[in-house]
């Protein structure tokens, strides 16, 4: 038999109702000349049944009878690929129509290329269209390997659903690290980086689905995703420094974004309310930076996140990233972190305007719900009591799937005490993509003040309406 150009492989676990649409994105695939390889690591679903349904002798399905991990279980789809290229597609993800031709093209031309990687769109569970993350590139660029090693250890900006690798790259580079239960991808594309080039695709090939249930949402929400990337960039840099140039420079750059992401690990775990979750992260950046222990902006972060004292560790934070951001120069991770941590004149002078208007409206002893990204800035100018809306301890994901989740969860926190809802110019869209909330505003409260910088809703005017009548 004859091997196949490219050999699809495929990782899965109880994920039969997406296996369904994975498979389907790869038969409908411009390029043909393809094998795809299922192993299912133990599932306890339908997984065998939607495989069956599939009569190609280009599938293959190879089951485990007790769960491998997802790490080895990549290791055995390498070991039964046959093709000259080795695409990766998870299980929940879906390719569009183009990847395979597009991807294998790449390579075809660039043979100092290792891997090819592509822009790719962001879906929901259901399938649905989210907005699109930022992408690596703008257009079609070749990176030198090590060049691309130095950025992908300061972050990872490869996503799985669009990567198609020399199979014999993979040979040469070995087996997925079987210990990363996550970031097991990631660091087997640092070490690609070590063994040739990364072409990168601009159009969008694939489509990532973000979701609740995935290996790595659900490391993040247990707290262990952090210590499993530190564990990842040190097994990296302990396995392969000969083949590092610079490598005590690469490295100390490599742990400084490290750090950085450990501090906005800690702002996300405190804007749900989970102070000790917040501390492990901080404990984690110290620990891949040793010399955080002696920076003032350190302690004072630690400080406000012990006291609570949200605003203060607004700025003490900024502040580590900013410092953080200086370590990262001439890289595209820290050109990014520094946009992230500065905030323009402009914006300052329109958060006092705003922190003056709900002062002359909002009367002192009354509380307030702030669309403000979870920034305490406004609240705290303000001189006001309330939440940020919305509030992540009653809604963890942030933002509402829909407008009827968005009041049911503005009505929680009207019986909680906020008499007052502060939309920010910055999010004057929530008014348009939320048409039931905004309707609900008009019904049930009234316009208290709105200005180009932002619109104040009182949330009590219904009540207050017909007490009066």
């Amino acid at each position: 038999m004859s091997e196949p150009k490219v050999s699809v492989c495929i990782p899965t676990r109880d994920r039969a109702a997406w296996l369904a649409e994975a498979l389907e994105s790869v038969f409908a695939q411009t390029l043909q000349d393809f094998e795809i390889v299922v192993c299912d690591d133990a599932s306890t679903d339908d997984t065998l049944e939607v495989v069956a349904d599939r009569a190609d002798p280009r599938l293959h399905y190879l089951r485990h009878e007790r769960p491998l991990g997802i790490a080895a279980n990549r290791n055995a789809c390498l070991q039964a690929a046959r093709g000259r290229y080795v695409a990766w597609l998870d299980s929940d993800d879906r390719y569009l129509p183009r990847m395979l031709e597009t991807q294998c093209a790449a390579l075809d031309r660039r043979p100092r290329a290792a891997m090819a990687h592509g822009a790719f769109h962001v879906i929901d569970a259901a399938g649905r269209r989210l907005p699109d993350w930022p992408r690596a590139f703008d257009a079609d660029v070749v990176e030198p390997g090590l060049e691309a090693f130095r950025e992908l250890t300061l972050r990872c900006y490869v996503s799985a659903p669009t990567v198609v690798v020399r199979r014999a790259v993979h040979q040469a580079v070995g087996p997925y690290r079987a210990t990363l239960p996550v970031a097991e991808d990631w660091e087997m594309w640092m070490r690609i980086c070590l063994y040739g080039d990364l072409a990168f695709t601009a159009e969008p090939v694939a489509e990532y689905r973000w979701h609740g249930g995935s290996a790595t949402r659900r490391a993040e929400a247990g707290g262990s995703r952090l210590a499993l990337e530190l564990d990842a960039l040190r097994g990296v840099f302990a396995g392969h420094r000969p083949r590092i140039p610079e490598v005590a420079a690469c490295e100390r750059r490599a742990y400084a974004a490290f750090a950085a992401r450990a501090f906005r690990r800690a702002t996300d775990c405190l804007t749900r309310g989970r102070r000790g979750a917040a501390l492990s992260a901080l404990g984690l950046a110290v620990r891949a930076c040793p010399r955080l222990s002696r920076r003032a902006s350190t302690w004072s972060s630690i400080a406000a996140v012990v006291s609570g004292a949200e605003y203060r560790w607004h700025l003490a934070s900024r502040a580590a990233l900013a410092r953080l951001g200086g370590e990262l120069e001439d890289s595209r991770a820290g050109a990014a972190l520094r946009r992230a941590s500065e905030v323009s004149a402009a914006w300052e002078a329109a958060l006092r305007e705003m922190a003056r208007t709900v002062r002359r409206i909002v009367p002192p002893d009354a509380a307030l719900a702030v669309v403000d990204k979870w920034d305490p800035t406004l609240l705290h100018l303000s001189r006001r009591r309330g939440w940020h809306f919305p509030d992540r301890r009653l809604l963890p994901d942030g933002y509402p799937p829909d407008s009827a989740t968005a009041v049911r969860h503005l009505e929680a926190m009207r019986r909680r005490g906020a008499e007052y809802l502060v939309v920010p110019s910055t999010a004057f869209w929530w008014l348009e993509h939320y048409p039931g909330l905004t309707e609900y505003l008009h019904e049930r409260g009234a316009i208290a003040g709105a200005d180009r910088h932002c619109a104040i809703f009182r949330l009590t005017a219904a009540e207050e309406a017909r007490w009066a009548a």
